[in-house]
């Protein structure tokens, strides 16, 4: 009986079953352990990627008229990731990608490096200073109806002198703020984007200081800073406006700009009827943009995007 105890080839039988059991069990638990945590990573990271992109969506719609982002491709690393993405605006005939970009996400989000170089247009302060989109658009300029500036741009001219049958984006700032009730149009053309008066007094106070300290060239709102909402159809004086303003007012909660939430907080109470429209971005024809170019409420008008009209 004792040498059966002691049996060497027994002794080294149960050590290396016993190892083999250890084994399994290790590689058991970590395939289970990695399997866990891949889950729970890619559910982390899938959460905090979906909440970027609506709050990316949601900035890029108030900032940019008819303005959304059209393809996203994420990169997921531990707890987060970084996403590439194409930002495209709708130009009543086709969608047209402007821009691309990057932004990352998650716990631990992703370190994101950029490098580029470029010029300024308009620096003498003989020009006006435009920047431009990434597909080479203009960025639209607007003007406050409570801001005097010494110059207001107009692209009459610039609109004229083009040829082809094209579908002009211009933005149009207003003499006044108008209440919808008060607007002095009983028509806009499909697709009209409404630029709300989002600012506080204190921002008028420093557009007033900039149009009174800097170049005229420099003394104008950027498209960015002009939040609005558009609506898809043509616009008539009858036309309710209530539930794309109350969309606007969800896109300033959900936007991850802090300036954004403080525009939601200076309206959360006004409802439709009591907002004041600035101006219009609107999209039509040679002939339409300059029929409305030339509207004695018209204080300003600054050309966008351009597209063949097919």
């Amino acid at each position: 009986m004792s040498d059966d105890i002691f049996d060497e080839k027994k002794v080294k039988r149960a050590i290396r079953k016993g190892k083999r059991k250890t084994i399994i069990t290790i590689v058991a638990v970590s395939i289970l352990v990695f399997v866990v945590l891949s889950i729970g990573n890619f559910a982390i990271s899938a959460y905090f990627s979906q909440k970027a992109y609506k709050e990316r969506d949601a900035y890029i719609r108030l900032t940019t008229p008819n303005g959304y982002i059209s393809e996203t491709v994420d990169s997921t690393g531990i707890l987060g990731g970084s996403s590439n993405y194409k930002v495209s605006k709708d130009m009543k005939r086709k969608a047209v990608v402007m821009e691309q970009d990057q932004y990352s996400f998650g716990l631990i989000p992703s370190v994101l490096l950029s490098r580029g170089a470029g010029g300024s247009i308009g620096v003498t302060g003989e020009e006006w200073q435009f920047t431009y989109k990434d597909n080479g658009w203009r960025n639209m300029m607007f003007f406050h109806p409570d801001v005097t500036y010494e110059k207001y741009n107009n692209d009459e001219g610039l609109i004229e002198s083009m040829s082809g049958d094209n579908i002009y984006e211009v933005a149009l700032s207003f003499d006044k703020p108008y209440k919808q009730r008060d607007l002095p149009v009983e028509q806009l053309p499909e697709m009209t984007w409404f630029w709300i008066n989002t600012y506080t007094d204190s921002q008028l106070e420093t557009y007033r200081k900039e149009a009174d300290e800097y170049d005229w060239s420099a003394a104008f709102i950027r498209e960015n800073d002009a939040l609005g909402f558009s609506i898809n159809s043509t616009y008539y004086a009858n036309t309710d406006l209530e539930y794309d303003y109350n969309n606007f007012l969800q896109l300033l909660q959900t936007s991850y700009a802090s300036e954004h939430h403080q525009a939601y907080s200076h309206l959360k109470d006004q409802d439709i009827e009591d907002a004041e429209i600035l101006g219009v971005v609107v999209y039509g024809t040679k002939e339409q943009i300059l029929d409305m170019i030339n509207e004695p409420f018209v204080q300003a008008a600054s050309l966008g995007g351009v597209v063949d009209n097919y």
